[in-house]
Protein backbone atom coordinates (compact mmCIF):
# COMPACT_ATOMS: atom_id res chain seq x y z
CA UNK A 1 0.00 0.00 0.00
CA UNK A 2 1.31 3.45 -0.94
CA UNK A 3 2.02 5.75 2.00
CA UNK A 4 -0.33 8.74 1.97
CA UNK A 5 1.01 11.60 4.07
CA UNK A 6 -2.18 13.63 4.36
CA UNK A 7 -5.82 13.77 3.32
CA UNK A 8 -8.40 16.52 2.91
CA UNK A 9 -11.52 14.55 3.87
CA UNK A 10 -14.02 17.39 3.87
CA UNK A 11 -16.31 18.91 4.56
CA UNK A 12 -18.28 18.74 1.30
CA UNK A 13 -19.35 22.02 -0.34
CA UNK A 14 -17.01 23.95 1.97
CA UNK A 15 -14.13 24.75 -0.39
CA UNK A 16 -12.15 21.50 -0.52
CA UNK A 17 -11.47 21.97 -4.24
CA UNK A 18 -9.95 25.40 -3.65
CA UNK A 19 -7.95 24.19 -0.65
CA UNK A 20 -6.48 21.28 -2.61
CA UNK A 21 -5.52 23.57 -5.50
CA UNK A 22 -3.70 25.88 -3.08
CA UNK A 23 -1.97 23.01 -1.30
CA UNK A 24 -0.81 21.55 -4.62
CA UNK A 25 1.04 24.78 -5.46
CA UNK A 26 3.65 24.01 -2.79
CA UNK A 27 6.74 22.37 -4.33
CA UNK A 28 7.02 19.94 -1.40
CA UNK A 29 3.48 18.62 -1.92
CA UNK A 30 1.95 16.44 -4.60
CA UNK A 31 -1.82 16.12 -5.07
CA UNK A 32 -3.15 14.30 -8.16
CA UNK A 33 -4.92 16.47 -10.70
CA UNK A 34 -7.99 14.24 -10.44
CA UNK A 35 -9.81 15.27 -7.28
CA UNK A 36 -12.22 12.99 -5.41
CA UNK A 37 -10.39 9.69 -5.84
CA UNK A 38 -12.81 8.11 -3.33
CA UNK A 39 -10.38 5.26 -2.74
CA UNK A 40 -10.77 4.56 0.97
CA UNK A 41 -14.58 4.82 0.72
CA UNK A 42 -14.86 2.67 -2.40
CA UNK A 43 -17.07 -0.41 -2.48
CA UNK A 44 -14.39 -1.98 -4.66
CA UNK A 45 -11.52 -0.99 -2.40
CA UNK A 46 -8.93 -3.79 -2.93
CA UNK A 47 -9.34 -3.87 -6.71
CA UNK A 48 -8.65 -0.14 -7.03
CA UNK A 49 -5.28 -0.19 -5.31
CA UNK A 50 -3.20 -0.26 -8.51
CA UNK A 51 -5.15 2.61 -10.04
CA UNK A 52 -4.87 4.63 -6.84
CA UNK A 53 -1.10 4.19 -6.67
CA UNK A 54 -0.81 5.18 -10.34
CA UNK A 55 -2.34 8.60 -9.60
CA UNK A 56 0.75 9.44 -7.53
CA UNK A 57 3.35 8.20 -10.03
CA UNK A 58 4.23 11.74 -11.26
CA UNK A 59 5.26 12.82 -7.73
CA UNK A 60 8.89 13.82 -7.25
CA UNK A 61 11.09 12.13 -4.64
CA UNK A 62 10.57 13.68 -1.24
CA UNK A 63 7.21 15.26 -1.99
CA UNK A 64 4.40 14.69 0.49
CA UNK A 65 1.53 12.74 -1.05
CA UNK A 66 -2.05 13.79 -0.40
CA UNK A 67 -5.50 13.90 -1.89
CA UNK A 68 -8.95 15.27 -1.17
CA UNK A 69 -12.09 13.14 -1.18
CA UNK A 70 -15.11 14.42 0.74
CA UNK A 71 -16.64 10.94 0.71
CA UNK A 72 -14.24 10.21 3.59
CA UNK A 73 -16.36 12.49 5.81
CA UNK A 74 -19.69 11.53 4.30
CA UNK A 75 -21.81 10.14 7.13
CA UNK A 76 -22.63 7.07 5.01
CA UNK A 77 -19.02 6.08 4.31
CA UNK A 78 -16.92 7.71 7.03
CA UNK A 79 -16.65 4.63 9.24
CA UNK A 80 -15.24 2.34 6.55
CA UNK A 81 -12.98 5.16 5.29
CA UNK A 82 -11.51 5.76 8.74
CA UNK A 83 -10.93 2.05 9.32
CA UNK A 84 -9.10 1.66 6.01
CA UNK A 85 -7.03 4.82 6.43
CA UNK A 86 -6.00 3.78 9.93
CA UNK A 87 -5.05 0.29 8.78
CA UNK A 88 -2.98 1.47 5.82
CA UNK A 89 -1.77 4.93 6.94
CA UNK A 90 -1.92 5.18 10.75
CA UNK A 91 0.34 8.28 10.79
CA UNK A 92 -1.75 10.17 8.23
CA UNK A 93 -2.46 13.86 8.85
CA UNK A 94 -5.72 15.60 7.99
CA UNK A 95 -6.97 19.03 6.98
CA UNK A 96 -10.68 19.79 7.17
CA UNK A 97 -12.28 22.93 5.79
CA UNK A 98 -15.60 24.16 7.20
CA UNK A 99 -17.93 27.04 6.42
CA UNK A 100 -21.17 28.53 7.69
CA UNK A 101 -23.46 25.46 7.83
CA UNK A 102 -26.40 27.25 6.21
CA UNK A 103 -24.20 28.35 3.29
CA UNK A 104 -23.04 24.72 2.99
CA UNK A 105 -26.64 23.52 2.82
CA UNK A 106 -27.43 26.15 0.18
CA UNK A 107 -24.46 25.01 -1.87
CA UNK A 108 -25.58 21.40 -1.51
CA UNK A 109 -29.08 22.39 -2.67
CA UNK A 110 -27.67 24.01 -5.82
CA UNK A 111 -25.50 20.96 -6.48
CA UNK A 112 -28.49 18.63 -6.14
CA UNK A 113 -30.25 20.53 -8.91
CA UNK A 114 -27.15 21.04 -11.03
CA UNK A 115 -26.01 17.40 -10.98
CA UNK A 116 -29.41 15.78 -10.65
CA UNK A 117 -29.51 14.99 -14.35
CA UNK A 118 -26.19 13.15 -14.02
CA UNK A 119 -27.34 10.94 -11.15
CA UNK A 120 -31.01 10.64 -12.01
CA UNK A 121 -32.20 12.84 -9.12
CA UNK A 122 -35.31 14.98 -9.28
CA UNK A 123 -34.47 17.38 -6.49
CA UNK A 124 -37.54 19.21 -5.12
CA UNK A 125 -37.65 22.96 -5.58
CA UNK A 126 -38.47 23.60 -1.93
CA UNK A 127 -35.53 23.56 0.48
CA UNK A 128 -37.41 21.75 3.26
CA UNK A 129 -38.46 19.00 0.86
CA UNK A 130 -34.82 18.60 -0.18
CA UNK A 131 -33.69 18.29 3.42
CA UNK A 132 -36.29 15.60 4.02
CA UNK A 133 -35.62 13.63 0.84
CA UNK A 134 -31.83 13.87 1.10
CA UNK A 135 -30.93 13.57 4.81
CA UNK A 136 -27.23 13.80 3.97
CA UNK A 137 -27.71 17.54 3.49
CA UNK A 138 -28.19 17.82 7.25
CA UNK A 139 -25.93 14.95 8.33
CA UNK A 140 -22.92 16.25 6.40
CA UNK A 141 -23.46 19.70 7.93
CA UNK A 142 -22.90 18.29 11.42
CA UNK A 143 -19.20 19.12 11.43
CA UNK A 144 -18.59 18.25 15.08
CA UNK A 145 -20.16 14.81 14.71
CA UNK A 146 -18.20 14.10 11.53
CA UNK A 147 -14.78 15.27 12.72
CA UNK A 148 -15.12 13.68 16.17
CA UNK A 149 -14.72 10.24 14.61
CA UNK A 150 -11.37 11.30 13.13
CA UNK A 151 -10.27 12.79 16.44
CA UNK A 152 -11.11 9.53 18.21
CA UNK A 153 -9.27 7.43 15.62
CA UNK A 154 -6.17 9.56 14.99
CA UNK A 155 -5.97 12.17 17.76
CA UNK A 156 -6.57 15.92 17.63
CA UNK A 157 -2.89 16.66 16.91
CA UNK A 158 -3.19 15.01 13.51
CA UNK A 159 -5.99 17.34 12.44
CA UNK A 160 -6.01 20.96 11.28
CA UNK A 161 -9.23 22.84 10.62
CA UNK A 162 -9.52 25.72 8.18
CA UNK A 163 -12.55 27.98 8.07
CA UNK A 164 -13.51 29.08 4.58
CA UNK A 165 -14.30 32.56 5.87
CA UNK A 166 -10.72 32.89 7.20
CA UNK A 167 -9.25 31.47 3.99
CA UNK A 168 -11.10 34.07 1.93
CA UNK A 169 -10.05 36.84 4.29
CA UNK A 170 -6.35 35.96 4.59
CA UNK A 171 -5.34 33.02 2.38
CA UNK A 172 -1.61 33.38 2.99
CA UNK A 173 -1.97 33.08 6.75
CA UNK A 174 -4.34 30.12 6.55
CA UNK A 175 -2.18 28.29 4.03
CA UNK A 176 0.88 28.92 6.21
CA UNK A 177 -0.98 27.14 9.02
CA UNK A 178 -1.74 24.22 6.70
CA UNK A 179 1.85 23.97 5.50
CA UNK A 180 3.13 24.10 9.07
CA UNK A 181 0.71 21.33 10.03
CA UNK A 182 2.09 19.18 7.22
CA UNK A 183 5.72 19.96 8.08
CA UNK A 184 6.67 21.78 4.87
CA UNK A 185 8.02 25.31 4.41
CA UNK A 186 5.27 27.58 5.73
CA UNK A 187 6.82 30.67 4.10
CA UNK A 188 5.70 29.58 0.63
CA UNK A 189 3.37 32.15 -0.95
CA UNK A 190 0.38 30.75 -2.80
CA UNK A 191 -1.06 32.18 -5.97
CA UNK A 192 -4.54 33.04 -4.81
CA UNK A 193 -7.47 31.83 -6.88
CA UNK A 194 -10.46 31.43 -4.64
CA UNK A 195 -13.18 31.47 -7.32
CA UNK A 196 -13.32 27.78 -8.11
CA UNK A 197 -16.51 25.73 -8.24
CA UNK A 198 -18.74 28.74 -7.61
CA UNK A 199 -22.43 28.45 -6.94
CA UNK A 200 -23.14 30.92 -9.75
CA UNK A 201 -21.92 28.25 -12.18
CA UNK A 202 -24.67 25.85 -11.08
CA UNK A 203 -27.83 25.34 -13.10
CA UNK A 204 -31.32 24.01 -12.45
CA UNK A 205 -34.14 22.60 -14.57
CA UNK A 206 -37.16 24.80 -15.16
CA UNK A 207 -40.51 23.23 -14.40
CA UNK A 208 -41.18 22.87 -18.12
CA UNK A 209 -37.95 20.91 -18.56
CA UNK A 210 -38.77 18.78 -15.53
CA UNK A 211 -42.09 17.96 -17.19
CA UNK A 212 -40.32 16.88 -20.39
CA UNK A 213 -37.94 14.68 -18.42
CA UNK A 214 -40.85 12.74 -16.92
CA UNK A 215 -42.53 12.00 -20.26
CA UNK A 216 -41.50 8.81 -22.03
CA UNK A 217 -41.31 10.30 -25.51
CA UNK A 218 -39.04 13.20 -24.49
CA UNK A 219 -37.33 11.82 -21.39
CA UNK A 220 -35.72 8.95 -23.27
CA UNK A 221 -34.32 11.34 -25.88
CA UNK A 222 -32.89 13.64 -23.24
CA UNK A 223 -31.35 10.68 -21.41
CA UNK A 224 -29.31 9.84 -24.50
CA UNK A 225 -27.41 13.11 -24.06
CA UNK A 226 -24.71 13.47 -21.40
CA UNK A 227 -25.10 16.35 -18.90
CA UNK A 228 -22.64 18.60 -20.76
CA UNK A 229 -24.50 18.14 -24.03
CA UNK A 230 -27.79 18.88 -22.29
CA UNK A 231 -26.40 22.11 -20.85
CA UNK A 232 -25.13 23.25 -24.24
CA UNK A 233 -28.51 22.53 -25.80
CA UNK A 234 -30.89 23.63 -23.06
CA UNK A 235 -29.24 26.69 -21.55
CA UNK A 236 -29.67 28.86 -24.71
CA UNK A 237 -33.34 27.82 -24.68
CA UNK A 238 -33.53 28.94 -21.02
CA UNK A 239 -34.72 25.51 -19.97
CA UNK A 240 -31.58 25.17 -17.81
CA UNK A 241 -30.99 28.35 -15.83
CA UNK A 242 -28.27 29.61 -13.52
CA UNK A 243 -28.98 30.22 -9.85
CA UNK A 244 -29.19 34.00 -9.44
CA UNK A 245 -31.43 34.57 -6.43
CA UNK A 246 -30.59 33.66 -2.82
CA UNK A 247 -31.93 30.32 -1.62
CA UNK A 248 -35.22 30.82 0.23
CA UNK A 249 -35.32 29.48 3.79
CA UNK A 250 -38.87 28.57 4.74
CA UNK A 251 -39.95 28.12 8.40
CA UNK A 252 -39.81 24.31 8.19
CA UNK A 253 -36.23 24.20 6.89
CA UNK A 254 -35.13 26.74 9.51
CA UNK A 255 -36.72 24.63 12.24
CA UNK A 256 -34.76 21.59 11.04
CA UNK A 257 -31.53 23.57 11.20
CA UNK A 258 -32.26 24.91 14.69
CA UNK A 259 -32.94 21.40 15.96
CA UNK A 260 -30.04 19.50 14.38
CA UNK A 261 -27.37 21.84 13.03
CA UNK A 262 -27.21 24.67 15.56
CA UNK A 263 -26.23 22.55 18.61
CA UNK A 264 -23.56 20.75 16.57
CA UNK A 265 -22.18 24.02 15.18
CA UNK A 266 -21.77 25.45 18.67
CA UNK A 267 -19.77 22.39 19.75
CA UNK A 268 -17.63 22.56 16.63
CA UNK A 269 -16.80 26.26 17.03
CA UNK A 270 -15.87 25.77 20.68
CA UNK A 271 -13.70 22.73 19.91
CA UNK A 272 -11.75 24.51 17.19
CA UNK A 273 -11.18 27.87 18.84
CA UNK A 274 -13.90 30.09 17.44
CA UNK A 275 -16.38 32.28 19.37
CA UNK A 276 -19.95 30.95 19.50
CA UNK A 277 -21.21 33.80 17.29
CA UNK A 278 -18.57 33.30 14.57
CA UNK A 279 -21.18 32.14 12.05
CA UNK A 280 -24.09 34.13 13.52
CA UNK A 281 -26.54 31.32 12.88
Amino acid sequence: MIKIDFLVPGFSKCGTTTLCVLLAQHPEIYIPELKELWYFSSENFPAQQADYIQHFSPALPGQLLGEGSVSYSDHRTEDISIARIRENNPDCRFIFIARHPLRRIESSYREMHHSGVKFGLNAPYGLAQNLERFPQMIEDSLFFARISKYVNAFGAASIAVVFLEDLQRDPQREMARCFSHLGVDSRFRVDRDLRLNEGSNKYYDTRILRYFRTRNWSGLRLARLDPEQQDRLLRPLRLRRAFRKPIEWDPRSLAMVRERVLPDARKFLEAWGKPPDFWQI
